[in-house]
């Protein structure tokens, strides 16, 4: 009989941490997605160069209050690409360049040629931006849920659910 209880309350355990990390997972990417990202997205989807700078604008400012400074994506093998800081100097020089670009004559060839030069770099590599970005937010405020941590925290729960499981119902196999 004691067996069986403590099984259950291991099970009950397991269930209730996988469950705290759904919903946690669920919130820290709601979060992201509601303070960083949907910056960029709009700044993104935006026609006009001032759109587009008056959002890159807030996503600059939002990722300097993100407490990111000095991270890095990677755990082990870090590197300038993986440096957060290293990203948001470049992000700096493209949000530089946009305020550069408001003040050209919009129909000028300089202007044309820049906002396919804004475009290129937007679809291009900023993917690669911004998944640093995300990586180091995961990283910094979810650490348990960040890359092999989150990891080693559901797959130990699910092992510990199946140890409990196991003690539980022993007799029975």
């Amino acid at each position: 009989m004691a067996k069986q209880i403590i099984g259950s309350v291991l099970m009950f355990l397991a269930l209730a941490v996988i469950v705290f990390l759904v919903i946690m997972g669920i919130n820290a990417n709601w979060q992201y997605e509601n303070n960083y990202s949907a910056f960029w997205n709009l700044a993104d989807k935006a026609s006009t160069i001032s759109q587009k700078s008056d959002y890159i604008d807030k996503f600059v400012s939002a990722l300097e209050g993100s407490n990111l400074q000095g991270q890095n994506a990677n755990l082990i093998w870090q590197t300038n690409n993986t440096s957060f800081d290293q990203n948001m100097s470049a992000l700096k020089s493209l949000q530089s360049r946009l305020h550069e670009i408001k003040t050209m004559d919009e129909s000028s060839f300089a202007y044309q040629t820049a906002i396919q030069q804004i475009t290129a770099q937007e679809q291009g590599q900023a993917q690669d931006m911004l998944d640093v970005f995300e990586t180091c937010f995961w990283k910094v405020h979810y650490p348990y849920l960040y890359n092999i941590w989150g990891f080693l925290t559901i797959g130990g729960s699910i092992l510990l659910g199946c140890i409990g499981g196991f003690v539980a119902f022993y007799d029975y196999l």
